[in-house]
């Protein structure tokens, strides 16, 4: 019979390593052995199945059936059943012992070449938190292709990173240990999306502590967390349920705005047009040069919405006389395609 595609798929997760195959064989073996031995007895002592079964399991396990009880013939197949039996069925168990141990091993080799993973990470974001809200942002982080570690602390959603593909830490976001191993010194950003306010609070509070430049990214659960998150050094601070509920009225009173927004966030790779935050770098070729000059409208097909100075409010819709300089924060809409010339243009040179 031929199993369907989907059969086959699960089935063959069975024999994927060396092992698995070799503990498959000697499984079936075992089975063809019980089976050949219950024919067997069946026939020469002329016995039930039932009888036989059970002769040739009391023989294979040698849990014992006295040998008087068979004839010539039985006892040399019982011999030979006890003989087959015992090295298959001591195969199986030794086989599963080393599948356990080579899982073990697998896993202390994965989440050490994991460690130094992220020791070599650089301007990445730190993800504090798997649950519902981390796997969204963790799928729309790789899908930017922007470096990023999870830290978590409960071994069977850290299994689930693993799973996924993503760098993992294993502890406790809030401890300073967990976060200096995960780079936050030198990372730009830091996510915080666990369900505990509380954990939120300590966790933007340790990041900042120990690095103030970075970006925290805190989610409030409450809405009285809010302003605590702020005061412990988040930098943005959502939560879920404004947001939501937000985008559901402009979703019924404008949804043609939501539409577009939808579209401008696009598909990474694609023809699509996506907004983009970039930061004109001290010495780049377009520091003293004004928008009209540019004319990224016309080169790059790229609309500047907005410009944000340090220290200064954002500048919404700059005028084409508004000359760019260093450090400045630029907002556009940019073809995807596009994005990397246009990131070329605000680099120092």
């Amino acid at each position: 019979m031929r199993l369907p595609a989907r059969a086959r798929s699960e089935w063959a997760i069975v024999p994927r390593s060396k092992t698995g195959r070799l503990l498959l064989g000697t499984i079936l073996l075992l089975l063809i052995v019980i089976a050949l031995g219950t024919v067997a007895f069946a026939v020469t002592e002329r016995i039930s199945t039932v009888e036989a079964l059970y002769a040739t399991l009391n023989t294979v396990t040698t849990v014992g059936r006295g040998m008087q009880d068979f004839s010539l013939r039985g006892k040399i197949i019982a011999m030979v059943i006890m003989v087959l039996g015992v090295l298959a069925a001591t195969s199986a168990l030794g086989l599963v012992t080393r599948a356990v141990v080579e899982g073990q091993i697998q896993q202390v080799f994965g989440r050490k070449r994991m460690a130094k993973q992220i020791g070599n990470l650089h301007n990445h974001v730190i993800l504090c938190g798997y649950g519902r809200m981390g796997r969204v942002i963790a799928r729309e982080l790789a899908n930017d292709s922007v470096p990023f570690v999870v830290i978590e602390k409960d071994e069977a959603t850290f299994q689930a990173i693993e799973g996924d593909g993503f760098l993992g830490f294993l502890g406790d976001a809030a401890s300073d240990e967990t976060l200096l191993g995960c780079g936050i010194t030198h990372a730009r950003a830091l996510i915080c999306t666990t369900a505990s306010d509380a954990d939120n609070v300590f966790i933007a509070l340790s990041a900042r502590q120990l690095n103030p430049a970075v970006t925290v990214v805190a989610r409030a659960n409450a809405d009285s967390a809010i302003e605590k998150l702020k005061r412990a050094g988040a930098s943005r601070v959502f939560s879920p349920y404004r947001v939501g509920g937000r985008q559901m009225a402009l979703a019924a009173l404008r949804p043609n705005v939501i539409d577009f927004l939808a579209d401008v966030g696009g598909v990474p790779g694609s023809e699509s047009y996506q907004i983009e935050e970039l930061r004109v770098e001290e010495g780049a070729a377009v520091c003293g040069r004004s928008l009209r000059e540019l004319n990224l409208s016309r080169t790059l097909g790229v609309i500047v919405i907005g410009l944000r100075r340090a220290g200064r409010p954002m500048i919404y819709n700059p005028s084409a006389d508004t000359q760019l300089t260093g450090n400045d924060i630029m907002i556009a809409i940019a073809p995807s395609s596009r994005l990397g010339e246009l990131a070329g243009m605000v680099a120092a040179k």
